[in-house]
């Protein structure tokens, strides 16, 4: 069993000023989180960085540090033999951690878009699903946050977005099977894991104020 930690920061961040939010990181993760520009992206960063830290302190990996996080070629964060993914949406960032097998997870909140902007990112197969369905939009964000989270799980770019193969329960990537878990945490967004081993998993939300204690 693992856990999806939840931060719902959309609720009170005004409440704690930057220097607050950052004193509990290190350094070298203050000098990342500063080169953002827009505040919800700087908030989504500090937060999952601070959320990460104490999923860290609660695990087994205790002895684990921040600025030992390593970065692939692509971007993709771990830590040596163990790893975890972090996503954001509209005020919510959630994390798992700990899996030694790879792992990726992905939210997104459901708005209103011009779909056919996004029909190159699609097979001609899967298109064709989303515009044959009674809520375009619905299956659109169904198949887009499965695509997210297992390119972050094999570690691929956007530009390889083709070679990813989305069915209901599992994906496939240069002929490896992944598996899909979704899970639920606001009727607006959706949300799933993607993961080289199946794994059951549990909600667990947390207050931003506890993240600074």
């Amino acid at each position: 069993m693992a856990e999806i930690w939840i931060v719902n920061f959309s609720i009170n961040s005004q409440q704690f000023t930057d220097e607050e939010l950052l004193k509990k990181l290190p350094e070298s993760t203050v000098d990342r989180a500063l080169r953002y520009l827009k505040r919800e992206s700087f908030l989504s960063f500090v937060i999952g960085r601070l959320l990460l830290k104490k999923a860290i302190l609660e695990s087994e990996y205790s002895s684990f540090l921040i600025e030992n996080i390593t970065y692939s070629d692509n971007g993709k964060p771990s830590f040596t033999n163990v790893n975890f993914s972090i996503s954001h949406s509209n005020g919510y960032v959630v994390l798992i951690f700990g899996t030694v097998f790879q792992v990726g997870i992905d939210i997104e909140k459901r708005k209103n878009i011009d779909l056919k902007l996004f029909k190159y990112l699609f097979r001609d197969s899967e298109w064709k699903i989303i515009m044959q369905n009674k809520s375009p939009l619905d299956r659109f964000y169904w198949y887009w946050v499965r695509k997210e989270a297992l390119l972050k799980t094999v570690d691929c770019s956007l530009k390889e977005l083709e070679g990813l193969e989305i069915f209901e329960d599992y994906g496939i990537y240069k002929d490896q099977r992944y598996y899909f878990k979704p899970f639920e945490f606001n009727p607006e967004f959706n949300g799933v894991i993607a993961m080289e081993e199946e794994m059951d998993v549990n909600v667990k939300f947390i207050e931003l104020e506890t993240l600074l204690k």
